[in-house]
């Protein structure tokens, strides 16, 4: 890995401006202005990111050939997220008219649960069955790791082996309403309540979508709650 490749972020924050510049040392003029203002930059986003976060930057292209700038903006393009493999936009605000990419990698190590285990599909998951172990989330889309919290009582949609990271796709709401079973549908507006009867066409777990047949033969989508009630808004 190159000297501009490596981790930035566990550098002491006194020391990351003198770093930062002295990258620049190792690059043709502009590139490494660019590298300086995306590891400036980065710095500030590191605070929103939970967890323990690494971001290496690399070199922009070497072909670049930017004309003199005044006054650099970082940005993060539309649809890039700080989430493994990305880019950090620098425009020039002052000075020039150009847009410039530096490649970064973004790596976040925290506490998720794996099972300790292994877990046959249609199992319901209790405290016993996952521990928490710091792995690298960024290995996965962001969000598809399950949450501990919910875990406990849910139904495995899959195998799992033993210390696989738990997604939230291998998981699922125990059903409180099965197709066939007859239901108290709830209509609520901010003014007036309607309550009838209805037969549930879907399964539906504690705040999940359900399908239901009302007796005028109309098909309506409301929420599951307990005691087998569809609560439509």
């Amino acid at each position: 890995m190159s000297f501009q490749s490596r981790i930035f972020t566990n550098l002491p924050r006194r020391l990351r401006p003198l770093i930062a510049a002295i990258a620049c040392l190792a690059l043709p003029a502009h590139a490494g202005d660019l590298v300086t203002q995306a590891k400036l930059w980065l710095d500030g986003q590191v605070p929103t990111l939970a967890g323990d976060v690494e971001i290496a930057v690399g070199e922009p292209d070497s072909r670049l050939a930017l004309a003199e700038c005044s006054r650099m903006e970082p940005f993060i393009p539309p649809n890039a997220r700080l989430w493994g493999k990305s880019h950090v936009g620098v425009r020039c605000t002052q000075g020039a008219t150009w847009t410039a990419y530096v490649p970064i990698q973004v790596r976040v190590f925290a506490l998720s649960p794996v099972a300790t285990r292994p877990l046959a599909r249609g199992e319901i998951l209790g405290p016993a069955d996952y521990r928490l172990e710091r792995i690298e989330l960024t290995l996965w889309p962001l969000g598809e790791l399950a949450a501990p919290e919910r875990i406990d009582g849910r139904i495995a949609t899959r195998s799992i082996a033993m210390a696989e990271p738990i997604r939230r796709g291998h998981l699922k709401l125990l059903p409180l309403i099965n197709p066939g079973d007859a239901v108290k549908v709830v209509i609520e507006t901010p003014t007036f309540q309607i309550t009838t009867e209805g037969k549930a066409l879907t399964t539906g777990g504690s705040g999940e979508g359900v399908q239901v047949s009302l007796a005028t033969g109309k098909t309506v989508w409301g929420t599951a709650n307990q005691g087998k009630v569809v609560t439509i808004r």
